[in-house]
């Protein structure tokens, strides 16, 4: 997976020259495997995102679903770049816990072009106590309009 990004430099010069733009409705889905539950929780949301060149960002709430079942929802902003290749992603959640780091995500095209796959990675939430390296797991990122 190539995790080449815009240079700062490029990155302000197209965005000097770009307009924000609607970029559509895409899904957001984390796959956060949570000891304390001994479980999967899949994290998701639908969000309207704004586009200035290759930069897009949207807020929508974010729906924690265990067992097919939606357990509450959070406000989550979420950020990138966004490349026919590349999705390169910050997920920030806006309440609780996990608010503390966001999930860095970065996944790559599928073949229709409607689609992202990859992994993402938060950092430890505790640094200060527990020093881990934090964790991992799966991503997408839909279009779904």
């Amino acid at each position: 997976m190539s995790t080449e990004t815009l240079t700062r430099s490029s990155l302000l010069e197209d965005v000097a020259e770009a307009a924000p733009e609607e970029a559509g409705c895409w899904e957001v889905h984390l796959a956060y495997r949570m000891a304390s539950m001994n479980s999967v929780v899949d994290f998701k949301a639908v969000v309207d995102f704004v586009r200035l060149g290759a930069f897009f960002s949207g807020r929508a709430g974010m729906a924690y679903v265990t067992g097919g079942r939606e357990m509450m929802r959070v406000p989550a902003a979420i950020e990138g770049e966004l490349t026919a290749d590349l999705a390169l992603l910050d997920v920030r959640l806006q309440e609780g816990a996990m608010k503390q780091a966001p999930f860095h995500c970065s996944g790559e095209a599928r073949p229709d072009g409607q689609q992202y796959e990859g992994k993402w990675h938060m950092p430890c939430l505790r640094p200060d106590t527990c020093g881990c390296d934090g964790n991992s797991g799966y991503f997408s990122l839909t279009r779904v309009d």
